[in-house]
């Protein structure tokens, strides 16, 4: 069963066990939509699995761990532990995630030189001294020579 099937199949579960049409748990989406994501004729949205989560009064994430559970033939319990598992081995469960955390290489690379040529700046090098005590280029130093510390 591929993933869009197991999604349908979790969809119509749900809304059959809670006795809901489609058009209840559509929101700003048509009952249309709805029937061929059930029909598995179109992929969802993550924002449209959460207008139907929140249709069906579910957590988002419980209409994925059932989804998935029907993907691979298990139960939403035995998804949601393996889950549990891996973001605890990873140190993540209990994390808060914020996007101060995620961070291109290059992006920490570049913010950690302009730092580092502000502060010899500030010292009273010039650009060619701070090019020398940093081991970079002079052209790398005067693009980081103007900018403000962020």
């Amino acid at each position: 069963m591929t993933l869009r099937q197991a999604f349908a199949v979790a969809l119509k579960f749900v809304r059959g066990r809670q006795g809901l049409s489609q058009q209840k748990i559509s929101g700003s989406m048509t009952a249309s939509y709805v029937s061929r994501l059930e029909a598995a004729q179109c992929s969802v949205t993550v924002e449209a699995s959460d207008e139907l989560a929140k249709g069906l009064k579910l957590h988002p994430l419980s209409l994925i761990a059932l989804a998935y559970a029907a993907e691979q033939n298990s139960t939403a319990a035995e998804v949601l532990l393996r889950v549990r598992s891996e973001l605890r081995s990873l140190q993540m469960l209990d994390a808060h995630v914020t996007s101060d955390e995620i961070a291109h290489p290059l992006t920490a690379k570049g913010t950690e030189t302009t730092r580092d040529v502000l502060e010899l700046k500030q010292q009273g090098l010039n650009q060619r001294e701070v090019a020398r005590k940093l081991g970079i280029s002079t052209s790398t130093v005067g693009r980081h020579w103007n900018r403000s510390e962020e």
